[in-house]
Order: C-alpha cells, then structure tokens, then sequence
C-alpha cells in the first residue's frame, strides 16, 4: 500500500494537477502551455504560478500533435572539432533558449552523401526546420532541387543565392571581402612579402569554397595595393588545423626564406603557423606578422596574441533563427539572403597603427 502511494505521488504533474490548482479547465491551461494569445492576463498569471508549483512539463509528443510543432531545430555543422563551429553551435544554443526552443546537433562530417541526407530532411524528421552549413553539396545539386523538403535557412559562405531552392533563406559571411580587409592591413603595416597559407587540396580550388573565396581577397587586396600576386605564394595544406599550419610554414620558410607576413585560412592554420614560426627562431611580429581568421576563442591567449577577422556569429545566428521561424510559422516567399558584418581585431601578431 505504501509502495503505491509512493509511486503515485512520484508521477509526473499532469494538465488536470495544475488545472485543479489554478481552478480554471483543462484547456484554459492548454491554451496557457500553447501560448494562445486570448487569456485573460490574470488567468494567464495564475496557471503560470500553478505551473511553477507543481513542475508541470508539456510532454512533447503530445504538443506535437495539438499544434504540428516540436519546438525542435536541427542545427547540421561540418564538424564540431573545429573550435569555430562548436563555438557557433553553442551561440545557436543559447540564443535558441531564449526563444523557447531546443536545438538538436547533426554533423555532416562523412561527407556529401551524408549533407545531401540533410537536404532531403532526414529518414526521420528531426524538427520544425534545419539550419544548415554545407560543405560538400554543390550548386548545381541545390540548382536541380525543386523545393526543400522543411523550411531551411543555409548559413557559410558555400552558395551563391542565385541557386538557393526554393523555401530556404541564406544567411553568408562575405570571405572574400573579409580576407582583403585583413591582408591589406599587413600591406598597410609596411609589409610587403606576403604569403596565404590554407588552400585545401590545390591552389585553385573551387571558386565557393572557403579556401577558394579567402585566395580571392588575398589576390584582390594585393592587387588594389599594386603587388603583383604570382609573386605571394598560395601554401596547401592537408586539414585547417594546427598541425597542418605548422607543417605548412616548414614547407614555405625552405623556399620564401625572406617572406614577412601570413595570412592564414583559419585561427587553428594561424596558431599553427605561430608555432612554425618560433621553431625557426622568427619572432611575431618584428619578423613575419600573423594574421588568422574566425576571432576562436584561443586567438586572444596565443602568443602574440593573434590578429585575426571576427564574422559577427550573434547577427548570423540571431538572423538565421528569424528567418526559420519565420518558415516554419507560413511565410512562403522568395528565397532571401542576408550578409553578417565583420571587422579585423588587430592584436600583437600584426603591426599595429
């Protein structure tokens, strides 16, 4: 007997709990858990307190099928062994949080057939709508894609709108422009031997790349500011991360002995090629000036402490919720695109003005 009054008293609160403490119905609670609009604020305020009192959770699945909503995001990343990502994903987190909802963490690191899995919404839908940084998928795949099979927003720098299938939006970061602003502030610092260390796999790759956009700015800012850029070289490398950008800067000091600034792909290629630097006795920046991309978390404990291109993530992840709650909630218009600002955060790695 004892055994279950225990258990009864163990339950979870139900509709009917709070209903009875309140004193108001079921569905005046309903309404309350839903967020219906017509509640009187008193009766509102009441059903809140009786919620608070009991602990009352709505059940999911339930809420799910009163109103053909989760709750639930999807948030599909490359990868979260990038610093850069796992520090986005924690942004889309809390700010998600704020609103009420809850993200759930996909990575797409084996690849295009797993990003063209996400474009396809999943074998089990996991949400209301998925916010999406792709990597693999080309434009011509999105190009062929009559619709997107949830509402989508698309955030990186991978796609050019001129492609987005329609019911998505895009929220982009402009590489090219922020990479230009970040090598002209070496050549504006009196440096003049410049080398990009970061492109994946060749020297030229694909124009929408993020390596292929980051080369872009490098040439650009060369050429606004009369070098020639056959003349700064392009450093492959294997991976973004530190060991590929010590690695890379081995390579490159055998061939460009007298070269005094790098700019790097990524913080993780950056803090890398700090390394390289010191382990051939070069000091930062009296020798060779640093500068890296991201603004990661590192970048301001490094030693120098790194120069580098901050992508405004809260405007991006603050613009790309609005627009996919704006999705999910009816809105059927054309395809938008959004671009978040940067600004270069010069620190002890590069000359200072």
């Amino acid at each position: 007997m004892s055994t279950t009054s225990s258990h009864a008293r163990r339950r979870p609160p139900t509709l009917r709990d709070v209903a009875e403490i309140a004193e108001v119905s079921i569905k005046t609670v309903s309404n309350v858990v839903n967020d219906y609009p017509h509640v009187r604020p008193s009766t509102r305020a009441r059903v809140q307190d009786a919620i608070a009192a009991t602990g009352y959770r709505p059940q999911l699945a339930a809420q799910q099928l009163r109103t053909g909503a989760s709750g639930i995001v999807t948030l599909a990343v490359p990868s979260l062994t990038f610093s850069y990502f796992s520090h986005l994903a924690q942004t889309f987190i809390d700010e998600a949080q704020g609103r009420g909802r809850t993200v759930v963490l996909h990575t797409t690191s084996a690849g295009r057939d797993e990003e063209i899995e996400v474009l396809r919404g999943f074998r089990r839908r996991l949400g209301d709508g998925i916010i999406f940084n792709p990597m693999h998928v080309g434009e011509d795949y999105l190009a062929q894609m009559e619709h997107v099979d949830q509402p989508t927003v698309f955030i990186g720098e991978h796609l050019s709108d001129a492609h987005l299938p329609p019911g998505s939006d895009y929220v982009r970061i402009d590489n090219t422009r922020a990479t230009a602003d970040a090598t002209a502030h070496l050549l504006e610092g009196g440096r003049t031997r410049l080398a990009f260390v970061g492109a994946m796999g060749r020297k030229d790759p694909a124009p929408h790349s993020s390596s292929g956009l980051r080369i872009e700015g490098f040439r650009q800012a060369l050429w606004r500011h009369d070098q020639d850029p056959s003349r700064s070289p392009i450093v492959e490398v294997g991976d973004w991360h530190r060991a590929d950008g010590r690695e890379a800067v081995h390579r490159l000091l055998e061939t460009h002995p007298d070269l005094d600034g790098l700019v790097c792909g990524n913080d993780e290629i950056a803090l890398g090629a700090l390394a390289g630097l010191r382990d051939h006795g070069r000091s930062v920046p009296e020798d060779v000036a640093v500068v890296g991309y991201d603004d990661s978390p590192e970048a301001s404990f490094s030693h120098p402490a790194l120069t580098t291109i901050r992508p405004d993530k809260e405007f991006l992840v603050r613009t790309a919720l609005d627009m996919l709650i704006e999705r999910i909630n009816g809105y059927e218009g054309a395809s938008r695109t959004i671009t978040a600002p940067h600004r270069l955060v010069a620190r002890e790695s590069s000359p200072q003005p």
